[in-house]
C-alpha cells in the first residue's frame, strides 16, 4: 500500500467515496464530526491516504486539539484490503506528524480496532446508548434552577465559565474559548433552542446541549454541571428536561455517548429507558511508535 498526503480535490472526492461506502455498509460514520468537517475544508489537520490498485483503501485524519494539546486521529479502511503491515505503515507516517500526544478514536468495530486492541494501550471507551422518547420519567419542574434556551450574543461568557469549570482537565471539552463556542454556532446543525442552560440567579449552574439528526432523532450532545452545583440532582433534572424538550419538537428517539468510567451517567440513562447500542474505543499511540516497538 502506498501512503501519501491528501493534496487535491480529487483526493478528497475519493476519500468521501470511501467514507460513504463504509458508512453504508456498517451504519456507523467512520469519521467523527470534527474530522469530517475539517476534511471538507479548510483543512486544518493532516490527511494521509493509503492507496492500492489505483484506488483509496485507507484514510487517516489527524487533527490538533489545541485546548488539550493532543493530536486526535481517526481511520477509515476498506475491509480485506488493508493488512496489519499497512496499518503500521500509516502510523509510521502519522506519528512524526503528531510530534506530541496522539489519540486514536475508533467507532464500533470499524477502522482497525482489532489491530489497535492488540498493539496499543486503551485509554478510554464510550458507550453509545439509544432509546425511545419521551423518557421514562416525568418532565421536572423549573425551580430552583430556571432552564431556558441559549441566547446567542448574550450567554456565551456565562456558559464558558460553567463549561470550563465542569470539564476542567477534560481533553475535548475543557478550556474552551469564545472562538470555540462561536465556531459551533456556525455549524449547520446548531439551533439555539436546542442548547438548554440551567440558571441559578445570574449564573449558569449547568447545561445540556442537544443536537437533532433529522426530524425524529435527537442527541444529548454535552451535559455539564458547575462543580459548585454538583451533588444536588441538577444533572438529572437537566437531562430529563432536555429529553422532554426533544420529544416536544418531534423526536421519537434519543441517543447519547457516555464514558465507561461514568457509571452514574450510565445508570441514569439506563433508568430512563436507554440501552447500549455500541462501544467506541480510544487508544494512545506512543511517540515514535511503531518504530520503537519493532
Amino acid at each position: 500500500m502506498e501512503v501519501r498526503p491528501l493534496l487535491t480535490d480529487v483526493d478528497v472526492a475519493a476519500v468521501l467515496g470511501l467514507i460513504e461506502r463504509r458508512e453504508a455498509a456498517t451504519g456507523v460514520p467512520p469519521l467523527g464530526e470534527s474530522k469530517f468537517v475539517d476534511l471538507g475544508g479548510p483543512l486544518r489537520g493532516r490527511g494521509l491516504i493509503g492507496s492500492g490498485d489505483d484506488d483509496v483503501v485507507a484514510y487517516l485524519h489527524l487533527l490538533w486539539h489545541e485546548p488539550s494539546g493532543v493530536w486526535e486521529m481517526e481511520l477509515v479502511v476498506e475491509p480485506g484490503r488493508v493488512t496489519d503491515a499497512d496499518l503500521r505503515d500509516l502510523l509510521a507516517v502519522a506519528t512524526p506528524e503528531a510530534a506530541d500526544r496522539m489519540l486514536w478514536w475508533n467507532f464500533g468495530e470499524t477502522g482497525g480496532v482489532a489491530f489497535a486492541l492488540e498493539h496499543l494501550p486503551l485509554v478510554r471507551t464510550l458507550h453509545k446508548l439509544s432509546g425511545p422518547l419521551p423518557p421514562a420519567a416525568e418532565a421536572p419542574s423549573q425551580p430552583p434552577a430556571v432552564i431556558r434556551a441559549f441566547r446567542p450574543g448574550k450567554d456565551e461568557e456565562a456558559w464558558l465559565i460553567a463549561n470550563n469549570a465542569a470539564f476542567a482537565g477534560h481533553p475535548e471539552n475543557g478550556a474552551w474559548t469564545l472562538s470555540d463556542i462561536v465556531e459551533r454556532q456556525s455549524r449547520e446543525w446548531f439551533r439555539a433552542d436546542d442548547f438548554r442552560l440551567a440558571w441559578v440567579d445570574d449564573r449558569v449552574a449547568g447545561f445540556c446541549w442537544t443536537k437533532r439528526h433529522g426530524p425524529e432523532l435527537g442527541e444529548i450532545y454535552v451535559v455539564g454541571v458547575h462543580p459548585e452545583f454538583q451533588g444536588k440532582g441538577l444533572g438529572r433534572r437537566i437531562v430529563i428536561d432536555a429529553l422532554w424538550y426533544l420529544a416536544s419538537v418531534g423526536c421519537a428517539s434519543g441517543l447519547m455517548y457516555v464514558d465507561t468510567a461514568n457509571q452514574t451517567a450510565l445508570s441514569l440513562y439506563q433508568s430512563l429507558g436507554f440501552t447500549v447500542e455500541r462501544v467506541d474505543h480510544c487508544f494512545e499511540v506512543p511517540k515514535g511508535w511503531p518504530q520503537e516497538a519493532q
